[in-house]
């Protein structure tokens, strides 16, 4: 099989291979049942988090199958919480980057290590070399990363961003119909997965997401934070 047959959209395989990986991931799904409910595949330690229950689960990456026999969900679905959280720091990261200097930014991007080697010489590994961080007088004496931790406070406080909660669809992926859940939640649990997944497929609109192929477009839950 070529390379670009092994990597092409789930969308532009026949009808045929994608009811086979359906069914193949359905076979996966009630294998599984004991440990994800019998409705999604995640590969995820799920007893960590019950067992830990001061161990948010906040976002994971899930399989389920769609109303139609030759559909399937490759899904990362996250907490409304998490994701205004990394909404917030997408912002202040981006701004502070873009206050540096090109060359700043390569300095900061590089990193240094050195190897590790055996009894005969041969390098086995490599230990990051820790260097210190460099202070900007833009960033009024702080560091990239004391810049954007100062950011994201308050741009969190003043200039919140709004999170829809909501379902996304991700055209192109190889494996499913790439979709993003975002939950009005706390924490994830089976059942809360099992909801959204039940409420996703219920509506009819649905469909209309893979057939319009349009990247982003969101499929709303009624709830926007903060």
């Amino acid at each position: 099989m070529s390379s670009f047959n092994k990597h092409r959209p789930f969308i532009s395989l026949s009808r045929r291979q994608r009811r086979k990986k359906v069914l193949e991931l359905k076979n996966r799904i009630y294998r599984e049942r004991h440990r994800c409910g019998g409705v999604f595949h995640d590969d995820c330690d799920i007893q960590h988090f019950e067992d830990k229950p001061d161990h948010i689960w906040a976002w994971s990456y899930i399989y389920f199958v769609g109303c139609d026999p030759a559909d399937l969900w490759n899904a990362e679905i996250i907490t409304a919480k998490l994701a205004f959280q990394d909404a917030v720091h997408d912002l202040a990261f981006n701004e502070a980057w873009a206050m540096l200097s090109q060359h700043e930014q390569e300095e900061e991007a590089r990193y240094e290590t050195t190897p590790n080697v055996n009894s005969t010489g041969k390098i086995i590994s490599h230990t990051l070399v820790h260097r210190k961080k460099q202070t900007y007088a833009i960033f009024r004496g702080l560091t990239l990363w004391q810049f954007i931790e100062k950011r994201e406070r308050e741009i969190a406080h003043d200039e919140p961003p709004k999170v829809v909660c909501g379902y996304q669809f991700l055209p192109g992926f190889a494996y499913g119909h790439g979709l993003r859940m975002i939950v009005d939640s706390e924490a994830l649990s089976v059942r809360v997965i099992e909801e959204a997944i039940k409420n996703f497929l219920g509506k009819s609109e649905c469909r209309g997401l893979v057939k319009s192929g349009v990247s982003g477009e969101v499929l709303k839950c009624g709830c926007v934070h903060p």
